[in-house]
């Protein structure tokens, strides 16, 4: 009996002691869930932002739109910088907290973990409520900060990198764009040197024309660099206001003129956009080595930049005018001019973009050619006029010019700008063709237009055609394509000079159309690399290499 007594009181005693084990597990876990998911719940929809460190008050507001600094004084806020610091408070998850009763069992007070006087404090509100958070030390590995948030029984722990979002200065916050506006919404821009020298830039269409001190082209390329240097340059750093008990609500003439900032001093650039608003920055002063002081923002603040963006504005009339003699974009160039003496060439753009060639003879013209040549006018200075050079003029608006021979030539000729295409003939437009050695008799083949097959019309001694022969002289029609342009336009004594006059060989083409004209291709003496060759006496003169002469010249009937 007693036995089993004492086996009751242990049984009890094991029930018991499990119990209170449990009990305490299900304490300890409920204690371990953590109150929230983030610092804050309300900085998503934040309006307005209010950040103490050392002893000094930031407050930004949103409530005109875009985020703005009201305190310690009036600026632009980084949007950026802003972000940053509200997702850091959103989104950055606590990694581990201990609430007062834990607090209390440790014996530990929220002074041990520098919450007592926070080193940073922000307040945050917006349409969902209110939220203080209190940043404190670091942890003992130093991955983690001590937070605490009013409301709340606990001492959070965050990522280190979260403090370092939230611990910003007024100046920390402040927007460091000189300008916030695009190259595209610039309409026109000033810049003033002293009380002096005054440039005035406007847009006309895709280009730039300087307007003031006189109406001139301006190097569109060079506006464009200039106005993507200016609208992305950055403060480096601020001089006024920095948010001083003692600082005037404006500055002060006599600031200015410390700074080198006043009209008689100043340069200035005014950014004139096309809603009619202007943007202004004055750059005075050296700040030290490689800065210089600036008035920015309107004349809102006194801020430091690199002395060569000051170094970009000074750049002379010189350097934003257009010194081309031909102040045009390849594009919009339609014909091309050159007189040199007696001789023009006149070239003009096809609608499909290829050239053609309109004097001295009507021909294709030599696309690559007419390129090269078009470069170097277009790239060509006002040194490159010369009066005993060629009379050039672009497209119908452009004033002729004496450019130099050099520029215009380049190393080249201008018969050189037409195209070296002698002929160009697709085979299915062939209806027959002959052949004629000198001194020979013509050898003559002809199209079944039926079965597409080629027969011999004429042969002094019979045979059969060629077809490899044949095909491989309509392949090298399409197009013919000579080494070197001779001459453009051939002469009676050019026919003598070249063996044109009694040509070597003759190869005739016929067509299936019937109004077409035959085609008489003329091989001549021999040439560096091939033969003269010409079309029907009157053409230019080639030269033919000796691939394709050896085409022309094969028999077109074997036995």
């Amino acid at each position: 009996m007693g036995n089993f007594r004492s086996i009751c009181w242990l049984l009890l005693g094991i029930v018991l002691t499990v119990g209170a084990h449990f009990l305490l597990d299900m304490r300890t876990g409920a204690a371990r869930i953590v109150p929230r998911m983030s610092l804050s719940g309300v900085a998503g929809d934040a309006t307005r932002l209010k950040i103490s460190r050392d002893g000094v008050q930031t407050i930004i507001d949103k409530s005109s739109g875009a985020w703005q600094i009201v305190e310690p004084f009036s600026a632009s806020a980084d949007k950026i910088a802003v972000m940053k610091l509200l997702d850091a408070v959103s989104f950055s998850p606590i990694v581990d907290f201990m609430d007062d009763a834990e607090l209390s069992r440790l014996a530990r007070r929220r002074s041990d973990f520098g919450l007592e006087v926070p080193r940073v404090t922000i307040e945050i509100a917006g349409p969902k409520g209110e939220e203080k958070l209190g940043f404190g030390e670091t942890t003992p590995s130093g991955d983690g900060v001590y937070v605490e948030i009013a409301g709340e029984n606990a001492v959070f722990v965050v990522d280190a990198n979260v403090f370092a979002a939230v611990n910003l200065s007024a100046d920390n916050l402040r927007s460091r764009a000189l300008f916030t506006i695009g190259a595209d919404e610039v309409g026109a821009f000033d810049v003033r040197r002293n009380a002096g020298a005054f440039m005035r830039f406007a847009r006309d269409g895709e280009k730039w024309r300087m307007k003031e001190p006189h109406d001139s082209p301006a190097s569109s390329v060079k506006v464009r660099k200039f106005l993507s240097e200016v609208l992305d340059a950055r403060v480096s750093g601020f001089v006024w206001p920095v948010g001083a008990s003692n600082e005037t609500e404006a500055v002060s003439v006599s600031l200015l003129a410390g700074y080198g900032l006043d009209p008689e001093n100043a340069v200035t650039v005014t950014i004139k956009a096309a809603d009619g608003t202007d943007r202004l920055l004055s750059l005075g002063k050296e700040a030290g080595k490689g800065f210089v002081y600036a008035l920015a923002h309107n004349g809102g603040a006194v801020v430091t930049v690199e002395s060569s963006f000051k170094d970009l504005v000074l750049e002379g009339i010189d350097g934003f005018m257009d010194v081309r003699l031909f102040p045009y974009e390849e594009a919009s160039v339609a014909s091309i001019s050159i007189a040199d003496g007696d001789s023009q060439f006149l070239l003009a753009k096809n609608a499909d973009g290829s050239w053609r060639m309109d004097a001295p003879v009507a021909a294709p013209a030599d696309c690559d050619e007419v390129s090269s040549l078009l470069s170097r006018l277009l790239a060509a200075h006002y040194s490159a006029a010369d009066a005993s050079g060629m009379l050039v003029s672009l497209s119908t608006n452009s004033k002729p010019v004496l450019v130099s021979r050099e520029i215009v030539l380049g190393g080249h000729r201008l018969d050189d700008l037409r195209s070296k295409d002698v002929v160009k003939i697709e085979p299915g437009e062939v209806r027959r063709v002959v052949s004629t050695p000198s001194g020979g008799k013509p050898v003559a083949v002809v199209c079944d237009p039926v079965r597409r097959a080629w027969n011999v019309e004429l042969s002094p001694n019979g045979g059969v055609a060629n077809i490899t022969a044949v095909e491989s002289l309509l392949e090298s029609l399409k197009p013919l394509r000579a080494e070197k342009v001779v001459t453009l336009k051939v002469g009676p004594g050019d026919l003598a000079r070249y063996g044109l006059d009694e040509p070597t060989h003759i190869v005739a083409v016929d067509f299936v159309r019937e109004d077409s004209v035959r085609r008489n291709i003329l091989i001549g003496d021999k040439a560096p690399g091939g033969r003269y060759i010409t079309i029907g006496s009157s053409d230019a003169v080639f030269v033919l290499g000796e691939i394709d002469v050896k085409r022309l010249m094969a028999p077109l009937v074997g036995d």
